[in-house]
Protein backbone atom coordinates (compact mmCIF):
# COMPACT_ATOMS: atom_id res chain seq x y z
CA UNK A 1 0.00 0.00 0.00
CA UNK A 2 1.42 3.38 -0.80
CA UNK A 3 1.87 6.41 1.68
CA UNK A 4 -1.12 8.25 -0.29
CA UNK A 5 -4.07 5.44 0.00
CA UNK A 6 -2.54 5.11 3.79
CA UNK A 7 -3.37 8.48 4.14
CA UNK A 8 -6.52 8.38 2.65
CA UNK A 9 -7.75 5.64 4.13
CA UNK A 10 -7.07 6.85 7.81
CA UNK A 11 -7.90 10.25 6.95
CA UNK A 12 -11.40 8.51 6.63
CA UNK A 13 -11.53 6.66 9.38
CA UNK A 14 -11.12 9.54 11.74
CA UNK A 15 -13.40 11.76 9.57
CA UNK A 16 -10.96 14.25 8.71
CA UNK A 17 -10.88 16.18 5.34
CA UNK A 18 -8.62 14.49 2.91
CA UNK A 19 -8.05 16.91 -0.30
CA UNK A 20 -6.01 15.70 -3.22
CA UNK A 21 -3.69 18.16 -3.73
CA UNK A 22 -1.62 16.69 -6.67
CA UNK A 23 -2.00 17.58 -10.33
CA UNK A 24 -4.68 16.17 -12.86
CA UNK A 25 -2.55 12.82 -14.00
CA UNK A 26 -4.11 14.11 -17.66
CA UNK A 27 -2.39 17.32 -17.58
CA UNK A 28 0.96 15.80 -16.87
CA UNK A 29 0.50 13.49 -19.51
CA UNK A 30 0.17 16.28 -21.50
CA UNK A 31 3.53 18.86 -19.92
CA UNK A 32 5.47 15.42 -20.11
CA UNK A 33 4.40 15.08 -23.89
CA UNK A 34 5.61 19.35 -24.79
CA UNK A 35 8.42 18.49 -22.38
CA UNK A 36 10.01 15.70 -24.89
CA UNK A 37 8.89 17.77 -27.44
CA UNK A 38 10.79 20.78 -26.25
CA UNK A 39 13.88 18.96 -25.40
CA UNK A 40 13.78 17.11 -29.10
CA UNK A 41 13.85 20.17 -30.23
CA UNK A 42 16.43 21.50 -28.66
CA UNK A 43 18.64 19.27 -28.89
CA UNK A 44 18.28 19.14 -32.90
CA UNK A 45 18.91 22.82 -33.09
CA UNK A 46 22.24 23.50 -30.96
CA UNK A 47 23.03 26.57 -33.84
CA UNK A 48 19.46 28.24 -32.61
CA UNK A 49 20.75 28.29 -29.02
CA UNK A 50 18.98 24.75 -28.42
CA UNK A 51 21.61 23.27 -25.87
CA UNK A 52 21.38 26.61 -23.80
CA UNK A 53 18.04 26.65 -23.46
CA UNK A 54 18.37 22.82 -22.38
CA UNK A 55 21.21 23.56 -19.95
CA UNK A 56 19.57 26.35 -18.93
CA UNK A 57 16.24 24.85 -18.42
CA UNK A 58 17.76 21.14 -16.96
CA UNK A 59 19.56 23.49 -14.56
CA UNK A 60 16.80 25.75 -13.22
CA UNK A 61 14.70 22.90 -12.69
CA UNK A 62 17.44 20.74 -10.38
CA UNK A 63 17.69 23.88 -8.26
CA UNK A 64 14.46 24.36 -7.67
CA UNK A 65 13.24 20.94 -7.68
CA UNK A 66 16.43 18.93 -5.74
CA UNK A 67 17.97 21.94 -3.68
CA UNK A 68 20.72 20.63 -1.75
CA UNK A 69 22.37 21.90 2.05
CA UNK A 70 21.77 22.43 5.40
CA UNK A 71 18.32 22.34 6.17
CA UNK A 72 17.00 19.48 3.65
CA UNK A 73 16.85 15.72 3.27
CA UNK A 74 20.37 14.40 2.66
CA UNK A 75 21.70 11.88 -0.49
CA UNK A 76 21.44 9.68 2.84
CA UNK A 77 16.90 9.91 2.99
CA UNK A 78 16.91 7.92 -0.62
CA UNK A 79 18.94 4.94 0.76
CA UNK A 80 16.52 4.32 3.71
CA UNK A 81 15.80 0.38 4.03
CA UNK A 82 12.39 0.77 4.17
CA UNK A 83 12.34 3.30 1.11
CA UNK A 84 14.73 0.82 -0.89
CA UNK A 85 12.45 -2.20 -0.28
CA UNK A 86 9.36 -0.48 -1.62
CA UNK A 87 11.38 0.70 -4.71
CA UNK A 88 10.48 -1.60 -6.99
CA UNK A 89 7.05 -1.36 -6.51
CA UNK A 90 7.07 2.33 -7.12
CA UNK A 91 9.09 1.70 -10.36
CA UNK A 92 6.68 -0.61 -12.02
CA UNK A 93 3.95 1.73 -10.67
CA UNK A 94 4.76 5.02 -11.95
CA UNK A 95 5.17 4.08 -15.77
CA UNK A 96 1.75 1.99 -15.99
CA UNK A 97 -0.11 4.44 -14.43
CA UNK A 98 1.11 6.93 -17.92
CA UNK A 99 0.53 4.06 -19.81
CA UNK A 100 -3.14 3.36 -18.87
CA UNK A 101 -3.29 7.02 -19.47
CA UNK A 102 -1.31 7.39 -22.40
CA UNK A 103 -0.63 4.29 -23.98
CA UNK A 104 0.08 5.59 -27.40
CA UNK A 105 2.49 8.17 -26.44
CA UNK A 106 4.00 5.51 -24.08
CA UNK A 107 4.94 3.04 -26.44
CA UNK A 108 6.40 5.37 -28.67
CA UNK A 109 9.01 6.69 -25.90
CA UNK A 110 9.43 2.53 -25.12
CA UNK A 111 10.13 2.20 -28.81
CA UNK A 112 12.63 5.11 -28.96
CA UNK A 113 14.69 4.14 -25.88
CA UNK A 114 14.82 0.29 -27.31
CA UNK A 115 15.66 0.99 -30.78
CA UNK A 116 18.43 3.48 -29.84
CA UNK A 117 19.53 1.59 -27.18
CA UNK A 118 19.41 -1.61 -28.34
CA UNK A 119 21.61 -4.94 -29.61
CA UNK A 120 21.29 -7.75 -31.50
CA UNK A 121 21.97 -10.17 -28.88
CA UNK A 122 24.16 -10.99 -25.81
CA UNK A 123 27.69 -11.56 -27.52
CA UNK A 124 27.16 -8.13 -29.23
CA UNK A 125 28.94 -6.16 -26.60
CA UNK A 126 32.67 -7.93 -27.07
CA UNK A 127 32.14 -7.22 -31.42
CA UNK A 128 31.73 -3.73 -30.49
CA UNK A 129 33.93 -1.03 -32.33
CA UNK A 130 35.26 2.34 -31.46
CA UNK A 131 32.32 4.06 -33.92
CA UNK A 132 29.41 1.55 -32.09
CA UNK A 133 30.58 2.39 -28.70
CA UNK A 134 30.88 5.93 -29.14
CA UNK A 135 27.50 6.11 -31.06
CA UNK A 136 25.56 3.77 -27.86
CA UNK A 137 27.38 6.15 -25.56
CA UNK A 138 26.03 9.54 -27.85
CA UNK A 139 22.78 7.37 -27.76
CA UNK A 140 22.76 6.95 -24.19
CA UNK A 141 23.66 10.39 -23.16
CA UNK A 142 20.32 11.55 -25.23
CA UNK A 143 17.90 9.68 -23.20
CA UNK A 144 19.44 11.15 -20.02
CA UNK A 145 19.11 14.00 -21.25
CA UNK A 146 15.94 14.06 -22.52
CA UNK A 147 14.82 11.94 -18.92
CA UNK A 148 16.35 14.86 -16.87
CA UNK A 149 14.61 17.63 -18.26
CA UNK A 150 10.74 15.93 -18.07
CA UNK A 151 11.94 14.82 -14.89
CA UNK A 152 13.41 17.64 -12.99
CA UNK A 153 10.81 19.98 -15.01
CA UNK A 154 7.95 18.37 -15.30
CA UNK A 155 7.29 15.68 -13.14
CA UNK A 156 9.20 17.57 -10.35
CA UNK A 157 9.42 21.52 -10.44
CA UNK A 158 6.35 22.28 -11.70
CA UNK A 159 4.19 19.85 -9.68
CA UNK A 160 5.76 21.11 -6.83
CA UNK A 161 4.19 24.18 -7.38
CA UNK A 162 0.89 23.61 -7.38
CA UNK A 163 1.55 21.03 -4.73
CA UNK A 164 2.71 23.98 -2.54
CA UNK A 165 0.39 26.13 -3.91
CA UNK A 166 -2.21 23.57 -2.14
CA UNK A 167 -0.60 23.17 0.66
CA UNK A 168 -0.74 27.13 1.52
CA UNK A 169 -4.19 27.11 0.46
CA UNK A 170 -5.21 24.55 3.65
CA UNK A 171 -3.29 26.34 5.74
CA UNK A 172 -5.04 29.68 4.74
CA UNK A 173 -8.27 27.71 5.29
CA UNK A 174 -7.92 26.80 9.07
CA UNK A 175 -5.47 29.64 10.02
CA UNK A 176 -6.97 31.87 12.98
CA UNK A 177 -8.86 34.87 11.15
CA UNK A 178 -7.56 38.38 12.46
CA UNK A 179 -10.75 40.04 10.53
CA UNK A 180 -12.99 42.56 12.94
CA UNK A 181 -16.11 41.20 14.73
CA UNK A 182 -18.36 42.54 12.22
CA UNK A 183 -16.19 40.87 10.16
CA UNK A 184 -16.86 37.81 11.38
CA UNK A 185 -20.43 38.01 11.95
CA UNK A 186 -21.15 37.96 7.91
CA UNK A 187 -18.39 35.85 7.14
CA UNK A 188 -19.51 32.19 5.95
CA UNK A 189 -18.85 29.33 7.54
CA UNK A 190 -16.95 26.04 5.94
CA UNK A 191 -14.54 25.50 3.92
CA UNK A 192 -12.77 29.00 2.36
CA UNK A 193 -9.62 27.37 0.14
CA UNK A 194 -10.31 27.84 -3.56
CA UNK A 195 -10.67 24.77 -5.44
CA UNK A 196 -9.79 22.00 -3.21
CA UNK A 197 -10.64 18.79 -4.42
CA UNK A 198 -11.63 16.60 -1.62
CA UNK A 199 -11.77 12.92 -2.01
CA UNK A 200 -14.41 10.67 -2.57
CA UNK A 201 -16.28 10.04 0.99
CA UNK A 202 -14.19 12.54 2.88
CA UNK A 203 -15.86 15.27 4.80
CA UNK A 204 -15.41 18.86 4.15
CA UNK A 205 -12.89 21.36 5.83
CA UNK A 206 -14.60 23.47 8.23
CA UNK A 207 -12.54 27.02 8.46
CA UNK A 208 -14.70 27.93 11.99
CA UNK A 209 -12.76 24.68 13.73
CA UNK A 210 -9.82 26.32 15.56
CA UNK A 211 -6.30 24.56 16.12
CA UNK A 212 -5.89 22.49 13.10
CA UNK A 213 -3.50 21.12 11.69
CA UNK A 214 -2.48 20.94 8.23
CA UNK A 215 -0.77 17.18 7.14
CA UNK A 216 0.79 17.06 3.52
CA UNK A 217 2.20 13.27 2.44
CA UNK A 218 4.47 13.48 -0.42
CA UNK A 219 6.65 11.60 -2.18
CA UNK A 220 10.02 11.66 -1.33
CA UNK A 221 11.44 13.54 -4.21
CA UNK A 222 9.29 16.57 -3.71
CA UNK A 223 9.93 17.40 -0.19
CA UNK A 224 13.05 19.30 -0.74
CA UNK A 225 11.66 21.20 -4.03
CA UNK A 226 8.29 22.00 -1.81
CA UNK A 227 10.17 23.22 1.79
CA UNK A 228 11.88 25.56 -0.30
CA UNK A 229 8.98 27.13 -1.98
CA UNK A 230 7.64 27.39 1.43
CA UNK A 231 10.67 28.92 3.03
CA UNK A 232 11.70 31.06 0.82
CA UNK A 233 7.65 32.09 0.10
CA UNK A 234 7.99 31.74 -4.13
Amino acid sequence: MSEMRAAHDLGLLYERPVVLGDQRINITVSQLKNGAKEAVLDLVQPWNGGWNRLYDSVSTARKEAVPLGEGFLGIDSFFDPKLMTAAPVSLLKYPLSYFVRSPVFSIIVLCFFILSGGVDDANALSDLTPTDLAESIFFSALETVIFARIFLKELLAERNEILAENIFEQCRNYAADKGNVWDKLFQPAGDKSKGAIYAPDSVVGNSAEEGKVVVAVLGLAHCNGIKKIMTEGK
